[in-house]
């Protein structure tokens, strides 16, 4: 909290802070103004450098209360749970004291509302607890409609593979920074001890068992993501696109196994998203665009699937429709657009006419995300392995199919025989090899040959 406390309280909302916040605000910078020893420059210059270089690793929560927002996690050190600022309880009662919010504590902040995507994380990381307690019969079936090989069939490898992935953070690069970091936080450290108490267990939510699949293809990705030799910075930049990605398809996984659709997919999750390209011709993304409603549509109605509307009508607390007001926002069509839209897969963000859209980022992440570091593969697997992975169709045999899906007539003016967009984006970011007219390759850089 203190560690908070002085890198956002700046740059927080005004409505969002509170007097006593403020107090001891100043009484952090005090402390750290004399315990500071510098060469050369004032005390203030040292001070608002520090200020810039923390504001820097912020991450999620921008237009939120100091203590709700996070940040960048390029060390376990920054890794800060999601906390909510009671403001309206804290209005009620006045608190004078920082001392008197450490004592109640958990009256006046909360550390369980889970208002971040995925829950803050923990939807995530149950789906990945799941997979590794199915039995053997049942994850070898979909390692097969995933076409799965190797040691990516082996769930005791894959778990061991992804631990070390993680604690591989943890390098010797960013010791300077965790010891800023210890030190800035035991500043205060009556607040450290109170709000870093280790008797405490973390409240995660719940996540559906049966989303289990696709938190296996997103231990997949983890692995592939974290073996391919990059940036440590750009890591982390894919590694959030990769677990936005992973959300959206859950939303329409899930969606699928409550509210069905009109048509079987020749995906094995059931879903199907067709994209256009950046300058594709008005019919191509007018294709986006229906395959968008068409994904809108299936999401509302696994909302409003007949279970679902009874346990709402008997809530004790919520009417029905304040419930599906709040399911569409927070959990539905809306969760789609809105995460689509940061990421820059649904344009534009604003105004009519929302459709998917290929980018560059998307297109790399799925290079590294869906290809073992150094592998190749023919550029009409790559094609597939989207599909299998994603459902997302842009040309080929798995446009005409996510066409079929969604309900859409064919057109065999949809598909680019020759010179198409997604070929030309791959090219340009030196993923792409023709071997020929009709012979291209896709391969992973980021690594050794397979």
């Amino acid at each position: 909290m203190g560690l908070k406390l002085f890198s956002f309280f700046g740059i927080s909302r005004v409505d969002g802070k509170h007097e006593v916040h403020e107090q001891h605000y100043r009484h952090l910078i005090s402390k750290l103004n004399n315990a500071i020893i510098f060469n050369r420059g004032k005390s203030d210059q040292v001070l608002a450098y520090l200020d810039d270089f923390l504001r820097g690793f912020q991450g999620a929560g921008f237009n939120r209360a100091w203590c709700a927002q996070t940040f960048y996690p390029i060390s376990p050190s920054l890794l800060t749970q999601e906390t909510i600022w009671n403001e309206t309880i804290a209005f009620k009662d006045h608190p004078n004291t920082w001392e008197e919010m450490l004592d109640r504590f958990k009256k006046y902040f909360s550390v369980s509302k889970h208002r971040f995507m995925a829950r803050g994380g923990e939807v995530l990381y149950l789906q990945l607890c799941n997979i590794f307690r199915m039995d053997k019969a049942t994850q070898q079936e979909w390692a097969d409609k995933f076409e799965l090989k190797g040691d990516e069939r082996d769930l005791e490898e894959l778990y061991k593979q992804i631990t070390r992935a993680f604690q591989s953070f943890k390098n010797s690069y960013i010791s300077p920074l965790d010891h800023l970091v210890d030190f800035l936080e035991t500043l205060d450290r009556r607040t450290h001890e109170k709000t870093n108490n280790e008797n405490y267990w973390l409240e995660a939510g719940w996540c559906p068992e049966e989303s289990w699949p696709e938190g296996y293809l997103c231990a997949i990705e983890l692995k592939r993501l974290f073996s391919a030799t990059l940036d440590p910075i750009e890591r982390l930049d894919l590694l959030i696109t990769g677990c936005a990605m992973q959300v959206l398809r859950t939303i329409c996984a899930q969606s699928i196994r409550y509210g069905g659709s009109v048509r079987i997919s020749e995906t094995p999750l059931g879903y199907e998203w067709i994209l256009c390209t950046p300058g594709s011709p008005m019919q191509q993304r007018q294709t986006a665009q229906r395959s968008l409603e068409y994904i809108q549509g299936v999401i509302q109605k696994a909302l409003w699937q007949d279970d679902l509307q009874a346990n709402a009508e008997n809530n004790p607390r919520k009417t029905k429709q304040a419930l599906y007001k709040e399911a569409d926002t927070k959990y539905g069509f809306k969760l789609l657009l809105s995460l689509g839209k940061k990421l820059g897969i649904i344009v534009p963000y604003t105004g009519p006419g929302a459709h998917f859209v290929m980018t560059d980022k998307l297109m790399r992440y799925l290079v590294i995300a869906l290809l073992q570091p150094g592998e190749r593969v023919t550029y009409q697997d790559f094609l597939h392995r989207m599909y299998l992975h994603y459902g997302l169709a842009i040309e080929g045999v798995e446009l005409a199919n996510a066409m079929r899906w969604s309900e859409l007539p064919p057109n065999n003016a949809m598909q680019e025989i020759k010179g198409s967009g997604f070929t030309g984006m791959l090219r340009a970011g030196g993923f792409l090899t023709e071997l020929s007219d009709a012979w291209s390759v896709v391969r992973n850089p980021f690594g050794d040959s397979q």
